[in-house]
């Protein structure tokens, strides 16, 4: 420690900069000066813009991935993503290891700068987690001031260095005028919680009475650029598209569907939502009765908010798998009954993860 005394303190952190994470978590140990700069958010934020500097190439990008083991408990294995080798695996935060969160299902909100958003569901409770699966320190979020029951978004506000989770809750009212849709009559509540303030405040921002295109209340959300993006149908059934939400600004953008997409929709057709070169993408699935002859139209967003900026890249299909994500070189993550499967659209080559 002598040398390191004798150093200048911005030489010093200089030097931690260029150190990996594990690195840094025995290095607060040193002394209470370098815990005190290690643990604070500047040197946290310059960390992060270094790493990513030195990585463009993206060689130490890493992916997550959540299954459940033969015992059915909830696995993460850290993929290399350069070669999609498993080079970790833990369990998700003590929070979730037992209980309800069996059944009632463990969510992933999202995930930013390494940071991963979890919302587990059960009957008797309801938590939201903020994980670091590199350091595995978990920052539980306080309840909301907006009840159970929402959709959630998680993301980073670069303005002001913080981590913010937007939740938006459902009031249904009956409307016994209407058969087909009795609850088509509700209105909004929403929330937004600050990192650096550890606590909730609710918000009233105007945006189209929508309809969460989700399998459950909790996703599935696509982020990016500081933008938290979800599908969505208007009332009637009449207007589709992508709402977004800008964690700096803290408003709404509503993105409507392309013409063609909307003239062809079908109730049975299937959407989701993904990333491509730090853009929106989306998979529009084709109506037919068997599944094996479905077609998959995958279409880029070029900027949020402006519907002509839709920009149609391919069809894949018939007989592919749930479209996941896009990984390097074009290359898409697939999903089958059997689990992952990788898919080289130029090729039409599938291959068996």
């Amino acid at each position: 420690m002598a040398m390191f005394k004798e150093l200048p303190e911005d030489l010093v952190t200089q030097i931690l900069l260029w150190l990996p994470v594990v690195s840094l978590l025995r290095f607060k140990c040193v002394c209470k000066s370098w815990y005190a700069l290690i643990t604070h958010q500047n040197f946290i934020t310059k960390h992060l813009l270094q790493k990513k500097k030195n990585n463009n190439n993206r060689s130490n990008t890493q992916l997550l991935l959540k299954l459940r083991d033969l015992r059915w408990n909830y696995v993460v294995y850290t993929l290399d993503y350069e070669t999609l080798q498993v080079s970790l695996t833990q369990s998700l935060p003590p929070l979730f290891s037992f209980g309800d969160y069996e059944e009632g299902g463990i969510y992933v909100v999202g995930s930013c700068n390494g940071l991963v958003c979890l919302h587990g569901n059960s009957i008797y409770e309801f938590n939201v987690v903020i994980w670091n699966p590199a350091t595995k320190e978990t920052k539980v979020v306080p309840e909301s001031n907006v009840p159970p029951l929402a959709c959630i978004g998680f993301g980073f506000d670069a303005k002001t260095n913080d981590y913010k989770i937007i939740n938006i809750r459902f009031l249904f009212h009956p409307h016994s005028n209407s058969r087909n849709y009795p609850y088509q009559n509700y209105s909004y509540q929403k929330a937004v919680y600050s990192l650096n303030a550890d606590s909730w405040r609710i918000v009233d921002w105007e945006h189209r009475r929508v309809h969460f295109l989700t399998d459950d209340y909790k996703g599935p959300m696509t982020y990016v650029n500081g933008v938290a993006s979800w599908r969505v149908l208007g009332d009637g059934y009449d207007w589709g598209g992508v709402l977004s939400f800008d964690m700096s600004d803290e408003v709404f953008l509503e993105t409507p569907l392309p013409d063609v997409v909307m003239r062809n929709r079908d109730p049975n057709f299937w959407e989701e939502l993904f990333l491509l070169n730090e853009s929106i993408a989306m998979a529009v699935s084709s109506h037919s009765e068997d599944w094996s002859n479905v077609c998959f139209d995958i279409w880029l967003l070029l900027e949020v908010g402006v519907k002509d900026s839709w920009t149609k890249l391919f069809t894949i299909g018939p007989g592919i798998p749930r479209p996941l994500g896009f990984w390097k070189n074009g290359t898409m993550f697939l999903e089958n009954v059997n689990g992952l499967v990788l898919y080289d659209p130029s090729t039409k080559e599938m291959t068996d993860l």
